[in-house]
């Protein structure tokens, strides 16, 4: 408890500026609901003034200002903004939608502080490095700034830097958001998401982003995995002049896709580039498991034969076999028409207890969504659009799509958008339909199904094996009498807290009725026309009741409202 109180007096700053801007942007009243505003009460005379300008954003939405609020907050928050607009299964998807508008572009941070982290990340070699690292930086996004530079052996080279001090401002607004989230949950209901989770997701994702020897390893391979493809490149990492929070990359000499006009390349280049990077998106989530997550225009260069490379692998994307192996039994039962077995798909790619949903009213949306593709056939099936349907729909019951099959959604839904820009008439899904064939060969094929039967029979004999040793184990016990059964009574210590708090309650009321019995008849008993000790007993009596009665009544409104927390939470979690 003293470290947590010491954490939140040193973001106390921090806290009033965010708040500041939670206000200006007209999230006043949540302010104000939550009771946060006692943790800034001194800056917040601002409520009568900046409360009154909530009418100049009152035309816009509320997904709007809260981009707004996050743009105005800094790398951190706008950080979690571009997060968040790629896991529609944490947020709602108007506000995803919002945040995919967020500007990254952030302050230019002196060349002397870039010198100086380098320094730092390599004390005394910097110049038996680096033959020159150029002052102007080509980037400056919200976590890095990016700087050509020449190695040692007049290789071109581009540096990643993390910002000066990022870390400790990560973690000091990472302490805020974790805080925030627990008050949200806590006080309001229905908001569309879970704030502790949408919290603890991003803390994973920072502590990637802030580690530039996690996308190194990525990039490498990556590269190493399409080694044999000399259509489709990462490039290549120097581990030389590379740390933790330094990355050095090959330069790229190309066009990036972000920045190529009508007339670039002819038709036949953009169609040869979208067949690429399709083949590689593809080729990653459906064959590999392990992919590049965020293959956007700002991430792929063209070179001029139509070959491309991926740039920034620090969001990558893991499916295992299994999940793969699901998905081909989802698009199976979507060819089918059978709702039983996509709604079987989603449990297990959810890891959903059945009994935690109203499954009936799940299978009945399920089977409407299904039978949208009755007749149609296996390659005319979008994989990526029925995913993300698919999981929209059963959002509303509280299953979730797990994180890393978000992603793989993304990146199919990322390149098709690129696909649709560079060549409209390219039919990504015949293009995307091979994959999905070989995934349900390798789920349904006669080796298949031989494969995991065999596996399956093998379990089987292993468990009759330890049959025999189990069940004498079992005997020996009931013989020593030593076997036991270990019953959990769920919340028996809220009920135990709850019965053992009205007691009390009933014990100082008692206590409380006799000191005031006491002190009447003390009272009574005193002479009127003169100060007696018994009166003067008697005064003191009633005081002490009174504190002892306004200090039951605080402790009662603190269990009550502690008591609709526990009910609140409970309900989440049975929901």
């Amino acid at each position: 408890m003293p470290v947590q109180l010491a954490h939140q007096l040193r973001n106390l700053g921090r806290y009033r500026q965010i708040l500041s801007v939670l206000i200006k942007y007209g999230f006043a009243d949540f302010v104000r609901h939550t009771g946060l505003s006692a943790v800034v009460s001194r800056s917040l005379g601002i409520f009568g003034n900046r409360g009154r300008s909530e009418a100049e954003f009152i035309q816009q939405s509320r997904e709007t200002r809260l981009r707004l609020a996050i743009e105005e907050l800094g790398p951190t928050f706008i950080k979690l903004g571009q997060v968040l607009s790629t896991r529609r299964d944490l947020v709602p998807d108007e506000v995803a939608e919002e945040f995919a508008r967020l500007q990254s572009d952030c302050p230019v941070v002196p060349f002397d502080q870039i010198k100086a982290q380098l320094e730092r990340e390599f004390p005394g070699r910097v110049d038996e490095i680096f033959q020159s690292i150029e002052e102007m930086p080509i980037a400056a996004a919200s976590m890095a700034q990016a700087h050509r530079a020449t190695l040692a052996d007049g290789q071109k080279v581009v540096l990643k830097i993390l910002r000066p001090g990022i870390e400790d401002i990560l973690s000091s607004d990472m302490e805020i958001l974790q805080f925030i989230a627990g008050v949200v949950e806590d006080y309001f209901e229905n908001v569309g998401f879970d704030p502790i989770a949408v919290a603890e997701e991003f803390s994973r994702e920072l502590k990637r982003e802030v580690d530039l020897m996690q996308e190194g390893r990525s990039t490498d391979n990556l590269r190493a995995a399409f080694s044999d493809d000399p259509s489709i490149d990462f490039p290549k990492v120097y581990w030389q002049a590379t740390t933790k929070r330094v990355l050095c990359l090959q330069e790229i000499e190309a066009e990036l896709l972000a920045n190529i006009g009508p007339d670039t390349f002819s038709q036949e280049i953009r169609t040869k580039i979208v067949e690429n990077g399709s083949r590689a998106v593809f080729r990653m989530t459906l064959e590999m498991g392990f992919f590049h997550a965020d293959p956007h225009p700002g991430n792929i260069f063209a070179r001029p034969d139509g070959g491309i490379i991926f740039i920034d692998c620090g969001m990558v994307g893991h499916v295992d076999h299994e999940t793969r192996l699901h998905i081909a039994e989802l698009v199976y039962g979507v060819t089918r028409n059978d709702a039983d077995e996509v709604m079987n798909c989603a449990l297990a790619l959810a890891e959903m207890d059945p009994d935690k949903i109203d499954i009936r009213r799940a299978r009945s949306d399920v089977q409407q969504m299904v039978d949208q593709f009755i007749g149609v056939e296996m390659d005319r099936i979008d994989l990526g659009q029925v995913l993300d349907d698919f999981f929209q729909t059963l959002r509303r019951y509280g299953l979730q799509c797990p994180p890393d099959v978000v992603l793989l959604i993304k990146a199919m839904s990322t390149i098709e958008g690129v696909g649709a820009k560079l060549d409209p008439s390219f039919d990504m899904v015949t293009f995307a339909h091979p994959y999905i064939a070989k995934l349900l060969k390798d789920r349904y094929s006669p080796k298949a199904i031989a494969r995991r039967v065999k596996i399956a029979s093998e379990s089987y004999l292993r468990a009759a094996e330890k049959l025999p040793s189990d069940i004498t184990a079992i005997m020996r016990k009931i013989r020593r009498n030593e076997l036991k059964f270990d019953f959990e009574l769920r919340r028996i210590e809220e009920l135990i807290e709850t019965v053992e708090s009205a007691t009390d309650n009933v014990a100082h009321s008692l206590l409380i009725s006799a000191i005031v019995i006491a002190s009447a008849i003390l009272v009574h008993s005193a002479p009127s026309d003169t100060i007696s000790l018994l009166g003067t007993l008697g005064v003191i009596g009633f005081l002490t009741a009174s504190l002892m009665g306004f200090s039951l009544m605080f402790k009662s409104w603190r269990h009550r409202r502690a008591s609709r927390m526990m009910v609140k939470r409970a309900r989440k979690r049975r929901k």
